[in-house]
C-alpha cells in the first residue's frame, strides 16, 4: 500500500499544470546559441542548487563564446575534452567567458569540478 501511495504522489508531481510543463527546470532544458556559426554566443547560468541552466547548449560547428553567469555559490566549467578551454571559478554574481572552436559535430560534456554531479553538455551539429 505504501508503495502505491508513493507511486501516485510521484505521478501527480510529474504531471504538473500546463504552464509548469513549459518551464525549463534548473539542470535540464536546452538553449540554442545565437549568431552565425563563426560568432555564436550563449549565456549559461550556475545556480545555488548546483545546476547549470540550461543543462544542454545547442550550437553549430564553428566558434562559440560561452559565458558562465554565477548565481550564488562559486562554479566553474571544465570540459571532458582537454583540448577545450574551460571557465575558471566564478563567484558572487560575476560572469566569465571562454571561446570554444568546434570543428566537428558531436556532444561535448562539461562539469563543475567544485560540485560533483553538476554537469551539462554542448551538442554541436
Amino acid at each position: 500500500m505504501r508503495r502505491l501511495l508513493v507511486l501516485l504522489a510521484l505521478t501527480a508531481a510529474a504531471c504538473g499544470s500546463p504552464s509548469d510543463q513549459n518551464a525549463v527546470e534548473p539542470g535540464s532544458g536546452t538553449g540554442t546559441a545565437e549568431g552565425p556559426a563563426e560568432a555564436q554566443t550563449f549565456l549559461l547560468r550556475g545556480n545555488d542548487r548546483d545546476q547549470f541552466v540550461p543543462a544542454t547548449v545547442a550550437a553549430e560547428v564553428g566558434r562559440l563564446t560561452l559565458t558562465l553567469q554565477n548565481q550564488g555559490v562559486p562554479h566553474n566549467v571544465t570540459f571532458a575534452d582537454p583540448a577545450l578551454p574551460g571557465i575558471a571559478t566564478v563567484s558572487g554574481s560575476a560572469t566569465k567567458s571562454t571561446v570554444l572552436t568546434f570543428r566537428t559535430a558531436g556532444t561535448y560534456v562539461f562539469t563543475c569540478t567544485i560540485h560533483p554531479g553538476m554537469a551539462g553538455k554542448v551538442v554541436v551539429s
